[in-house]
Order: C-alpha cells, then structure tokens, then sequence
C-alpha cells in the first residue's frame, strides 16, 4: 500500500513490512488451535453485539443483557454495574442506539440526524456514560461500533493507537520512534486518517497468507503485539513478576473481551 493523501493531505506512514512478517510468524507460532479458537471466540462476540444491539432488540434489554454485552468490552467488564447503575438503563440504551443508529432516518426515537464523523458519534456516546473517565467511555463506544458492524468500522481503542501519548500497539510496526508529535504525523489524530494505516495491516495479512475476510484478524493482530509488549515489560522490570501474570495470549483475549483460562508460567 503506498502512501495516500487524504482528509487535507494526510499521509499515512508506510509500515515495515519485515516488523508485520515477523509479529504474524509469532502469532501463528502459538499454533494453529490457539489462532483458530481465538478468530471463531471473536465471530462469536461480534455475532452476539449484533444480535443483542440489533436496533429492534435494543429497546427491550434487560440490565442481564447490557452486563452481557458489557463482560465483553475490556474497558466496561469490571465497571459494567457501576455503569448501568450511575448511567441508567434507559438512558444507557438511548446512548447505545444513538450511538449505533442515531443517523438513520426514523431511528430509535423517531429523530431525523445527519450524518455524523465517528468521532462525533463516541464523543456523543461518552458524554452520556457514567461511571467510567472519558477515555474509557470511548474505548467502550469503538468496541460497540465494531463488533456490531464488524465490516464498517475499524477498531481504535487507546491501547491500539492513542495520538495523545502517541503509544499503542500500531507503535511496534514502524522502527522510526513516534515521539515529540511524529506519531500523530505517523499514524494521523482522526478515526479516518487512522483507519488508513488500519486497512495497511488487513491488506498485508493478507498478502502474507490471511484469507479470512473483514477486520477481526487484524484485532487479533494488534492485541497480540500489544500483550506480548506489556509482557516483556512487566518481566524485564519486575522479575520477580514471573508466573504471576498470564502469558501473551491470555492477555491478548482479554483486551478483546474474549474469556480464556488464566495459565500462569
């Protein structure tokens, strides 16, 4: 993928195509089993946020059925009451559909929207969250927008790409380091200059050997390098750590709100 000009002249950096061979060989050196579990764990969640927030569901969920979607978000599973508590259950549904449906025509309220950026939608979407900090609430809004439209948006929480502290697991694909402002030139500062360098990793999957369509493989991608970053660092900063914290895979589904059995080394 060469470099693109887009939203007033934004290029997205070129990653390093060696840095994304070597992570894949990784990955798929935890074996065939483990990628194959993970990737049909992933259909399945995603499969369950469209069935559960489909937009003729939603107005009838239970506060079961919100904590159910909510076990699955990384940013909501251990908050997921004080959420639905603070928020309200109306309220926090009325959030959800806006959120998911609010440009529609004759959407859950019956309101005519115009067309919103996605940052528009999750920063509406955070504003009416109690219970969790801002960052968190739109980590929780780009989980719902993905996994319930797994085909339309791209996923960008802050621990994939985060241009405020210009870290995230995007960072460990391009050797030049993304410091002092270069990061947000690197990897852009909106969800449409982001996605340019998201839709580069999907498209050089596949060119290494990854058939599956859509975006999932790419979560999987990204939390495992992630994982395997916080991995090194809690050993190689605190050694005595060693078989107290779970191994690269465990953490990586749980950034993805996928349950595993914790094995600890």
């Amino acid at each position: 993928m060469s470099e693109e000009k887009r939203e007033g002249g934004f290029k997205a950096v070129q990653l390093d195509d060696a840095l994304i061979r070597d992570y894949l060989i990784k990955i798929l050196g935890e074996g065939e089993e483990f990628v194959q579990e993970f990737y049909q764990d992933l259909l399945e969640k995603s499969q369950l946020f469209q069935e559960t927030l489909s937009k003729e569901r939603l107005p009838s969920l239970s506060e079961e059925d919100l904590e159910r979607v909510f076990e699955r978000i990384f940013a909501a599973r251990r908050k997921k009451k004080k959420i639905i508590e603070e928020t309200g259950i109306d309220r926090l549904k009325k959030a959800i559909s806006d959120l998911l449906y609010g440009d529609e025509k004759g959407g859950f309220f019956k309101k005519k929207k115009v067309e919103r950026t996605w940052e528009e939608k999750v920063d509406e979407f955070a504003k009416q969250i109690r219970g969790v900090d801002k960052k968190s609430a739109r980590d929780i809004a780009a989980e719902l927008l993905h996994f319930t439209f797994p085909d339309r948006y791209i996923l960008w929480t802050s621990w994939i790409w985060d241009p405020e502290s210009e870290t995230g697991a995007i960072v460990f694909l391009k050797e030049e380091p993304p410091t002092g402002g270069r990061g947000r030139r690197m990897y852009g500062e909106t969800y449409e200059q982001f996605k340019q360098v998201y839709e580069q990793i999907a498209e050089k999957l596949q060119e290494f050997g990854i058939k599956v369509k859509g975006y999932l493989f790419v979560d999987i991608f990204l939390a495992m390098i992630y994982a395997t970053y916080v991995d090194y660092m809690t050993l190689s900063t605190m050694h005595s750590a060693k078989g107290f914290f779970p191994p690269a895979g465990v953490m990586a589904r749980r950034l993805l709100g996928v349950k595993a059995p914790v094995e600890f080394t």
